[in-house]
Formats: C-alpha cells, sequence, structure tokens
C-alpha cells in the first residue's frame, strides 16, 4: 500500500472530519452528560449509547483523519464505521422499551437485541474488509484507502453496511416511533415524539450521505455533505427535546 504525507488533509475532509464531527463530539458529549447526570436508569443509560457510539466514532476518524500509514487508518475506519452504525441499535432498544415498559421487555432481551446487532455488524464488515485486502481487491470487495488517505467504500460494502442500518435498525426505529405516537393520547406527547422521531430521522440523514459520499469520493458531493452534516445540532436537539419528558421522569 502507498503511504501518504501526514496532515496531506483537503478542505473538505478537514471542515467534515475536524469542524464537522468536532462539533458533533462536543455537542454529543455535554448531551450524554446531562442525561447521565439527571438520573442513570435503564432508559437514560441506553439512551446516551446513542450518543457514546457516535463520539467513538468520531474520535477515530479525528485520529485517523491525519495519519499517513494506510492500514493503520483502514483500522480505525472498520472501528469508526462500526460504532457509527452500532449506536442506532440504542434507539431501537429506548423505543422498545418504551413500546412495551421494561417489565415486558427485559434486560437479557435487550441484550440479545444488541448482541446480535452487533454480531452481524462486526464479523460482516471485518469479512469484506480481509477479503478486500486478502484479494487484493478493495474497490471491488472492501475498504480502499485513497492517495489521499480517504476511506473509498467498495459497492458491496456500501450494499451490505447500509442493508445492516436499514433494515435491523432504521425500518424498526421508524415502525416502533409510529406505534409510540399513535398509544401516546395527548397533543403534547404526540407533538414531543413527533419532534424526537424527525430528529432521529434527521440524524440518520447524516450517516446515509457519509457513507454514499465515501462510496462516490467526489470532492463537491462531500463539500455538501459537511455544509448539511452542520445541521445535526437541530437534529440531535429535537431528539434530546423530545424525548426530555423521559429523561425527568
Amino acid at each position: 500500500m502507498k503511504k501518504i504525507t501526514l496532515f496531506q488533509v483537503n478542505i473538505n475532509r478537514f471542515i467534515l472530519i475536524y469542524v464537522i464531527q468536532g462539533i458533533m463530539l462536543i455537542f454529543f458529549s455535554s448531551l450524554a452528560f446531562q442525561i447521565l447526570k439527571r438520573r442513570r436508569q435503564r432508559l437514560n443509560i441506553i439512551f446516551s449509547g446513542f450518543f457514546i457510539s457516535v463520539i467513538i466514532s468520531n474520535i477515530l476518524n479525528m485520529i485517523y483523519g491525519a495519519m499517513s500509514d494506510h492500514t493503520v487508518i483502514l483500522i480505525l475506519n472498520f472501528f469508526a464505521n462500526f460504532f457509527s452504525c452500532f449506536s442506532g441499535i440504542f434507539i431501537l432498544i429506548v423505543n422498545m422499551i418504551i413500546l412495551e415498559s421494561t417489565i415486558i421487555f427485559p434486560v437479557k432481551r435487550q441484550n440479545r437485541y444488541i448482541l446480535r446487532y452487533g454480531i452481524l455488524l462486526f464479523f460482516g464488515i471485518l469479512i469484506l474488509v480481509l477479503l478486500g485486502v486478502l484479494l487484493k481487491k478493495p474497490d471491488k470487495i472492501g475498504v480502499e484507502i485513497t492517495d489521499k488517505g480517504a476511506p473509498k467504500f467498495s459497492p458491496i460494502f456500501f450494499i451490505y453496511i447500509i442493508s445492516i442500518i436499514t433494515f435491523f435498525a432504521v425500518i424498526p426505529i421508524i415502525r416502533t416511533s409510529l406505534k409510540i405516537y399513535i398509544s401516546f393520547e395527548t397533543r403534547a406527547l404526540k407533538k414531543k415524539w413527533l419532534y424526537y422521531f424527525i430528529g432521529t430521522l434527521g440524524a440518520f440523514s447524516i450517516l446515509y450521505l457519509i457513507f454514499i459520499g465515501n462510496l462516490l469520493d467526489n470532492e463537491t458531493f462531500k463539500l455538501i455533505i459537511s455544509i448539511y452534516g452542520i445541521s445535526v445540532i437541530i437534529w440531535v436537539s429535537l431528539m434530546y427535546y423530545g424525548f426530555g419528558i423521559k429523561i425527568k421522569t
């Protein structure tokens, strides 16, 4: 593999990694702290797991963003991809607990959901990345590290990772969110949950766009993502506000 010069980061990557994700890191850390500070009950701990997973992913991105060794970049990108996608399971668990209550949805069942999703995500990504390296076809199967040190997804890798997120996290989240919305009887609760739901979809839209950017490797598209990425503050604020009623209980 070729090596790149340290700190050879173009303006689009710099904005996306160190500005946008830097803002996300600070903002998400603050919200996770606020959630856990209120009361460390099960629902709040699970909800904070979403923020913590994204925080870990952002830190890893910021570390390898200025590195020169392609192997190290590939390894750190693997874990960054895992944690960014893994965050979705915590939102689904939050929905399941609210929908079914802590009694009907016990900790053992919760842990099974998390474990199965984690295994499917972790080993699926790992196998594709390793196949790409072993067969020397990362551009066809796994993740290729470009001369600029940026990860570029192969079509197969992109389809797999998007499929896992969509079918095992996003679609179940949408389904359970709609059920919860219908179950609420007061307009105030429905309004707050609608904010939470919109914020969740908005947050996932940024993740989808980042992965599309990693597939296309187009500088103009990545610049658009960088600009749109600032909206994460709005989406996550809506999530926090909509979930606030549960945080205070």
